[in-house]
């Protein structure tokens, strides 16, 4: 007797997620917005409790070489380098690998090489490793594309973490300045997407302390808001948010955030 497919592969979640993704409120992060963003950040990432627990939950054994997409200010790749041989680390950010590389040499990280490249861009000259980290990093515009690239690059195994939830700003915070948002794609696409590659990907969670704290004034309120939206605040929205924050009423809420932690397995061939 034959099997039908279920009614499941119907259901196209590259498509939905590439819908959501244009749908999505928020704006691009652009190379530049991390070249700003990158003092604050790699003081931040390299303290973190998150980058600890992601190096503990991957499996090293057999494994000599690491490619860490989109590696920021190089805090996984300092973490990893004395379990591996070799480390190749990419970041779209001129300014983000100025860090990975200090930092590795601060850290002692020798066998870290670390390049700019982006998810658009060619990847020819990217090697091919045991074990590829994309953290944080996937909320691209077309991301079964991007899973393909990276999987192409991976002989063992992929590790991916994706924000749990379609926002970064607390509600109270949009209903203070009156706008409401269309939610980011969140990571049950990927994991769809990555069943429907023939994927068996495997899922736990980080639950990552926020750094930086709450804000300690209006300003810095506002810059905080911005980047969390992606986008400028019309006038009316900084008044609203300055009265807001002066107002008493603001209290950080999100002192942690969850992330889920994908693994996928590279599957023997036939």
């Amino acid at each position: 007797m034959m099997i039908l497919a279920s009614n499941y592969y119907e259901i196209d979640f590259d498509a939905l997620y590439k819908a959501q993704k244009a749908k999505s409120s928020f704006g691009k992060k652009l190379a530049e917005h991390w070249d700003k963003k990158a003092p604050s950040f790699s003081e931040g990432v390299m303290k973190s409790a998150y980058a600890r627990e992601f190096i503990d939950k991957v499996d090293f054994t057999g494994v000599s070489t690491l490619l860490d997409f989109a590696c920021g200010a190089g805090a996984l790749s300092v973490l990893a380098a004395e379990k591996v041989d070799q480390i190749y680390g990419y970041d779209f950010s001129p300014k983000m690998l100025e860090f990975a590389r200090e930092n590795a040499q601060i850290y002692g990280a020798k066998n870290a090489k670390f390049a700019q490249k982006a998810f658009e861009d060619d990847w020819s000259d990217v090697p091919a490793c045991d074990i590829v980290f994309a953290s944080r990093c996937l909320e691209v515009d077309d991301l079964k594309t991007a899973l393909n690239k990276l999987l192409s690059k991976t002989k063992k195994s992929l590790y991916i973490t994706f924000k749990v939830g379609g926002s970064f700003v607390d509600g109270d915070i949009l209903d203070a300045i009156g706008r409401e948002v269309e939610q980011k794609p969140g990571f049950v696409y990927l994991l769809n997407i990555l069943f429907q590659m023939d994927y068996l990907p495997s899922l736990s969670y980080i639950k990552a302390q926020c750094h930086g704290g709450g804000a300690k004034s209006a300003e810095e309120f506002m810059q905080k808001t911005r980047w969390m939206l992606g986008d400028e605040l019309s006038g009316a929205e900084e008044a609203r948010l300055a009265e807001y924050f002066n107002s008493g009423k603001y209290e950080p809420k999100r002192d942690f955030m969850h992330w889920a932690f994908v693994r996928v397995d590279k599957m023997d061939e036939p």
